[in-house]
């Protein structure tokens, strides 16, 4: 195994990835079960996108064009087995993943937005003080590494930059829909206000959202993300005897004022986990591009958003609850994204089971597998997650398949939990800026 991922390791690092060289982005996943000891850097083994990404030896991102970068990293614990993930920037603690049942699998994730300098490093690994059990198999992907330059730092011509990353360092405790107040600031702006925890958008645009959290032992997460004052989407997650994690994403179209915030449930008691040294829950968010007008079909900009309002089981997703769809790329009816122009587009799905049920979906490049989520608690709801980025072609079509027609997916006007996520990539220098909200070619 470990001549393998020395191969791997030396091809990943060797080989050229011919795309603009102001791109930067990829996903590494992992094709094996994995005994991690305490500490251990994972060695990702299957490289499912890779432009312009360069990697050290041990499996390190190296940033080679400083600017912001958004980092997403997701595992599934195998049976009755534990997962603790942390991630670094060079020697420096940012944010963890933890997952553990008794009787399932224990999907864990979480996202960050990072500032790196030249030769920043980005590492993934176990904690020091437990072991981690991965699962993973060729055609069951869950363990995942995506990396994605969102601004550069030397860009010419470029809009007003919008971007936050904040978390909790401390226990959490809310009983009537408290807003949640982040006071770790991972990447601070103006925008978001650690005194509110309200993030407020400075200019019309897409933004798209991140939030992910930890219960407290047998302890409930329940998280709504809103805007303004309408409910988007959530975040559930309850383990008898075990922590449970949740997490989920939004892309939307925001006035300049908007507000945007992640709240508990109304009159539930919620216990989020926190420490200095164990931060799980993160809110981030990224302005994807200005808006120069609210039709769907701008080609300025590509990207969607959609979940799920009602109890779905069977085999092609479909969701119903459309928060954006610009450029039209979504398709309603069959509920596959076409890509209508070619480039490098990101993709996040997130699911949650009706009770004692799996949910266990996958997602598909041109009906080739990609990866997937995976979630199964006897007796609970489960949730999973994960992400990728994709180089497509113009007509090449991404959509999540059900890997059995018998799970069973939870949804209700009010409870969001199933969505599915995804933008295309943008060169600053393609948008550029006169009056705020104005794109000029």
């Amino acid at each position: 195994m470990k001549n393998g991922i020395h191969v791997f390791l030396t091809l990943l690092t060797n080989s050229v990835f011919c795309q603009c060289a102001d791109n930067v982005a990829f996903t590494l996943g992992q094709t094996s079960h994995l005994y991690l000891s305490h500490g251990e850097q994972i060695a990702y083994n299957k490289v499912i996108t890779n432009i312009s990404a360069t990697f050290d030896p041990q499996g390190s991102f190296i940033c080679k064009i400083p600017g912001i970068y958004a980092f997403h990293f997701f595992s599934l614990a195998h049976t009755q087995s534990r997962i603790w993930i942390e991630l670094y920037k060079n020697t420096n603690y940012i944010c963890s993943t933890y997952g553990y049942t008794s009787h399932g699998y224990a999907d864990a994730g979480n996202s960050v937005l990072l500032h790196l300098n030249t030769n920043d490093q980005v590492t993934i690994r176990t904690h020091q003080s437990y072991n981690s059990t991965i699962f993973g198999t060729d055609n069951e992907i869950y363990t995942t590494f995506t990396g994605i330059l969102l601004s550069a730092d030397f860009t010419e011509y470029t809009y007003e930059k919008v971007s936050f990353s904040v978390g909790i360092d401390h226990h959490f405790h809310a009983t009537n829909g408290e807003i949640v107040m982040y006071n770790d600031l991972i990447l601070a702006n103006s925008a978001y206000n650690p005194l509110t925890g309200k993030f407020t958008a400075p200019i019309d645009g897409t933004y798209i959202f991140h939030y992910h959290g930890l219960a407290q032992n047998n302890q409930l997460i329940w998280l709504e993300l809103y805007h303004n004052k309408d409910y988007v989407n959530a975040a559930y997650g309850h383990t008898v005897s075990g922590f449970a994690d949740a997490g989920n994403t939004a892309i939307l179209h925001l006035h300049s004022g908007d507000e945007i915030y992640v709240k508990t449930r109304n009159n539930r008691a919620v216990d989020l986990f926190g420490t200095p040294n164990e931060v799980y829950a993160t809110f981030s968010g990224n302005l994807l591009a200005p808006l120069a007008h609210n039709s769907d079909d701008s080609q300025s900009e590509i990207s969607f958003s959609v979940g799920l309002s009602h109890h779905f089981t069977g085999s092609n997703l479909i969701f119903d609850r459309i928060f954006s769809n610009r450029g039209g790329g979504y398709n309603s009816a069959t509920g596959h994204f076409t890509a209508k122009d070619s480039g490098i587009y990101v993709f996040h799905f997130h699911a949650l089971s009706r009770s004692d049920t799996k949910v266990w979906a996958e997602l598909y490049h041109n009906y080739h597998y990609i990866d997937s989520l995976y979630g199964r608690s006897n007796g609970e709801f489960a949730a999973g997650s994960n992400a990728a980025v994709l180089d497509l072609i113009s007509g090449d079509t991404v959509f999540l398949k059900s890997r059995q027609s018998t799970n069973s997916y939870f949804g209700a006007p009010d409870e969001v939990y199933c969505t599915f996520s995804g933008y295309k990539l943008h060169l600053e220098e393609e948008i550029l800026i006169g009056n705020p909200g104005e794109v000029i070619g």
